[in-house]
C-alpha cells in the first residue's frame, strides 16, 4: 500500500513546484514593472522614446532567461507617463552597443562592475535585480520583490553616472 502513495507524492511535489516557479516569475514581473515605475523619478525627467538596453551574457541561462522576462515585461508595459521604452538585447561583450541608451537592464550573471565602468560615463541609469551590484557601488537601482519589494539606490553609482532623483522618491527607498 505504501507504494502506492509514492505517485501522489510526486504529484503533490510537481504542483507545488509549478506553483512556486509561477509565483517566482510574478515577483520578476513585479520587479521589473517597479524599477519601469522608479524610472519617472529621474531629475532632469526623460520623456519620448526611450531605448532601454538588457545587457545579458551569453551563454548563461539564467541571464539569458532574465534578458528574456524583462523583454515580456517590458513589451506589455505601457511605460510611465511620457516615457516609452524600447528594449534592445545587448551582449555583455559587446558594451560598445551601449551608445544611446539611457537606461540599462542588467541581467545576474553578468560582470557588473564592467558595466559601469561602460555605463556610468554614458549617464545610463543602471538597474539589476541583485541588490550586490547596488551594494557594490555597480548599478545605480536594484530592485527586489521577495519577500517584499525593496528600492536600493546606489549614491555612488548615481554621483558616477551624474544621475539624480527627486527628493520625493529618495524619502521612499533605501539609500547606499
Amino acid at each position: 500500500m505504501q507504494r502506492k502513495a509514492y505517485p501522489l507524492i510526486f504529484l503533490a511535489i510537481g504542483m507545488f513546484c509549478a506553483g512556486t516557479e509561477k509565483a517566482c516569475a510574478q515577483a520578476e514581473d513585479a520587479a521589473i514593472q517597479v524599477s519601469v515605475r522608479a524610472i519617472s523619478f529621474l531629475k532632469p525627467s526623460l520623456a519620448g522614446t526611450v531605448t532601454a538596453v538588457i545587457i545579458y551574457e551569453p551563454g548563461d541561462a539564467e541571464s539569458d532567461k532574465q534578458a528574456r522576462a524583462i523583454e515580456r515585461s517590458l513589451a506589455t508595459s505601457r511605460g510611465t507617463g511620457p516615457i516609452s521604452l524600447k528594449a534592445k538585447r545587448v551582449p555583455a561583450t559587446s558594451l560598445d552597443q551601449l551608445a544611446g541608451a539611457k537606461v540599462a537592464f542588467v541581467t545576474r550573471g553578468t560582470n557588473y562592475r564592467q558595466i559601469a565602468a561602460a555605463s556610468s560615463s554614458r549617464s545610463i541609469l543602471t538597474i539589476g535585480f541583485d541588490p550586490a551590484c547596488a551594494r557594490a557601488g555597480h548599478c545605480v537601482l536594484t530592485v527586489t520583490s521577495r519577500p517584499k519589494v525593496q528600492i536600493i539606490v546606489s549614491r555612488a553609482a548615481a554621483t558616477a553616472a551624474r544621475l539624480r532623483f527627486s527628493s520625493s522618491f529618495l524619502m521612499l527607498i533605501k539609500e547606499i
